[in-house]
This record gives structure tokens, C-alpha cells and sequence, in this order.
């Protein structure tokens, strides 16, 4: 019989302590039936199984830090920081310079932050990031940074999507603004894999785990953008190769180079001199057809999101697995309120083994109702 760890890290819920806490009143002799909402036994008693249900959480998130597979979110960072000295990267905004141009007679002086553009594509909005001015028109004309208001790749913009202005600024339009792209904060998944890595680094000639770990440390590369590292050796002639990838796919040339300079410092046994490469990107289309009661609109959107973030956190060279795409629309679908549902899975035809140096990226995901 098998038992999984987890299961001995659940703490009691607020209304099972105060069912405990009934069934003792009621031995008791207390009558538990005819209680008014208000008397001072049934609000103790619910003061009391909120506050131990409260401590119960801490206190099972708390032991739950000790295994590091088993912790997540703020925990997570924490036990890296402190057990591993890895430090979860922080998501970074997308930030984009918007050219304007003023028709008007109007002067515009305008503060850090006063200013908010849309890109009316995606309704993502942006701050200014330095101070501005815009002189009388017509003709006038200023180029300014802005940030992104959310972090991460929900701000990604293409070639001139920042296209509406929402702060008033009359006779004042957009002619032109530039592509940009944040970083996602990286996952519990990618910082768990760095963690792990570290324990290569022990050894004095770098097992695998040891070029990866200097990889994704942004503290050895000064760079932020790496959340994938994979090492491949050739036994025959020593050649060392290590793939890395962002969290949305094959990584800038400079990332590169920073990875690469990093490990030649840091963890470079004598006589190697290994290879940082990138990651060469695999597009999966996947093609769904969905059947059910309550079927909710977006549908589409939602699982192209959903399949991003999950391709996020596959391995370079990793296995993406047929049946798990499935059940991630059909699980989807169930906590939306849906019921009856199936899901098929046309595209891919087959579960899909990368080879090395690949890295899975969302391809066009289309989902059908039926």
C-alpha cells in the first residue's frame, strides 16, 4: 500500500472543529439544537474553530516547507532563499515607448504616472514612466516610456498595438508605439527544478545539475529571463552542450551569452569548456472538440491560456503527454460548472516525445464546441 506524504500535512477545516466542539457540548448536556444566532456559547464556539482553523493552516503550511515538493507560493520562495540560495525571479513588466503627436493648441506637462494608454487589442493599460511635455501644436510632437500596469506577459505588445489614449489630453493622439514584453514571475515548478539543481553544484567538477544551476541563477548571469536548463554530454568525445529556454520559449542571444560566461566562471571542470545553446522552439498545435451542459463562452481563450502556462513548465527535451492536455480542458470545464462533459483531443494525434534541445511553445490551440 502506498501513501502519499501529503496526505499527513492536512489541517482540520473551521467547520470540522466546531462539529467536534458541538459533539463535546452536547455530552455534555448542553443543548446544541436550539441555539440563537448571537448566544455567547454558539459565538464562542465559532471564535474558536475559526482561530484553530486559522493555526492549523500555518502551522501544515509551515511543516509543509520542510519537503521542498511539497511547498508552494510564498513558502516556496522562502525555503529557496534560505535552504537553497535561489532567488525566485520577479515578474517584470512590459514597458513600451508610445509616440504622441498634438494637433491642438494645448501644452501638456505632464507627471510620472498621470498619464494611461490602452492597447486596445489585448485592454492591457500603461503608465508613463518619466516625466513629459507636449508642446502647442500642430505638429508637436514627444516620445515617452511607459510601463505595463500588470507585470508579466499579460503587457506583451506587438509593433504599434499601444493605440488608445485614456488620460484626456485634447487634440493629443498616438501615432506609433514600440513592441515589448515582460517576464512571467517564475513558477513553483521552474524554482523547484533550480533548487535541486544547486545540489549538482556540490560537486567539484559540476555534475549536470551544476551548469544548469549557474544558468538560472540571475545572480551569476545577471539575467532574468532563463527558467529552463538542460544538459546533454557526449560520452565519446566529452562535448558538453547546455539548452537553455525562457518560460515562453527560445531565449535572446544575450541570454545566451550570459549563461555561457556565467558557467565558464562558476562551474567549469578543467579540460571542458562547455556550450551554451539555445533552445530551439516547438510549436504544438493543439485542436479540441468540447460537448456538455454549460458549456461557458471564452472556452477557447481560456484553454489557450491554460496550455501556455503548462508548456511553461515543460523540460527542455520533456514529454508532453495526450491524455494530460485532455484532462486539463475537461478539469477546466468541470470547475466552470459544467457537466456531462467530454473532450477529444484531435491534434496532436499522440502524445509528443521532444528531442533534445527542444522546447515545447504554444501553437494555435482551437477548441470546439459540439
Amino acid at each position: 500500500m502506498t501513501i502519499s506524504i501529503s496526505t499527513l500535512f492536512t489541517g482540520d477545516t473551521a467547520s470540522r472543529i466546531l462539529s467536534v466542539g458541538l459533539e463535546l457540548a452536547a455530552s455534555l448536556g448542553l443543548d446544541t439544537t436550539s441555539w440563537r444566532d448571537g448566544d455567547p456559547e454558539k459565538t464562542l464556539f465559532n471564535f474558536v474553530a475559526d482561530r484553530l482553523a486559522d493555526r492549523d493552516t500555518i502551522i501544515t503550511e509551515l511543516i509543509k516547507a520542510g519537503f521542498l515538493s511539497l511547498t508552494s507560493g510564498d513558502w516556496l520562495t522562502l525555503v529557496a532563499g534560505d535552504l537553497y540560495g535561489v532567488t525566485r525571479t520577479a515578474a517584470t513588466a512590459a514597458a513600451p515607448s508610445v509616440d504622441f503627436s498634438n494637433a491642438l493648441g494645448g501644452v501638456y506637462s505632464k507627471a510620472i504616472g498621470e498619464v494611461i494608454v490602452k492597447a486596445s487589442s489585448t485592454g492591457e493599460l500603461f503608465r508613463n514612466s518619466e516625466a513629459f511635455s507636449i508642446s502647442s501644436g500642430p505638429g508637436a510632437t514627444a516620445t515617452v516610456a511607459f510601463v505595463a500596469e500588470n507585470a508579466g506577459t499579460t503587457g506583451n505588445v506587438a509593433l504599434d498595438d499601444v493605440d488608445t489614449i485614456v488620460t484626456t489630453m485634447l487634440g493629443v493622439t498616438i501615432t506609433g508605439s514600440t513592441a515589448a514584453s515582460g517576464v512571467d514571475a517564475q513558477s513553483d515548478a521552474s524554482l523547484q527544478t533550480a533548487c535541486t539543481n544547486t545540489l549538482g553544484a556540490l560537486s567539484a567538477n559540476g555534475p549536470p545539475d551544476a551548469y544548469n544551476a549557474v544558468a538560472l541563477d540571475s545572480d551569476l548571469t545577471g539575467e532574468t529571463t532563463l527558467t529552463r536548463a538542460t544538459t546533454v554530454e557526449d560520452a565519446s568525445d566529452g562535448t558538453v552542450t547546455i539548452y537553455v529556454a525562457t518560460s515562453t520559449g527560445a531565449p535572446a542571444g544575450a541570454a545566451v551569452t550570459a549563461a555561457q560566461d556565467a558557467i565558464e566562471i562558476w562551474s567549469t571542470p578543467a579540460c571542458i569548456t562547455p556550450t551554451v545553446v539555445a533552445a530551439s522552439e516547438y510549436p504544438l498545435a493543439v485542436t479540441q472538440t468540447v460537448s456538455g451542459t454549460g458549456i461557458p463562452s471564452g472556452v477557447e481563450a481560456a484553454v489557450t491560456a491554460l496550455i501556455t502556462a503548462e508548456f511553461a513548465d515543460v523540460e527542455i527535451g520533456g514529454y508532453i503527454s495526450l491524455s494530460a492536455l485532455t484532462a486539463l480542458t475537461h478539469n477546466y470545464l468541470i470547475a466552470q460548472g459544467a457537466t456531462d462533459v467530454l473532450v477529444t483531443t484531435t491534434a496532436p494525434s499522440a502524445s509528443v516525445q521532444l528531442a533534445a534541445g527542444q522546447v515545447v511553445t504554444a501553437g494555435v490551440v482551437t477548441v470546439t464546441e459540439v
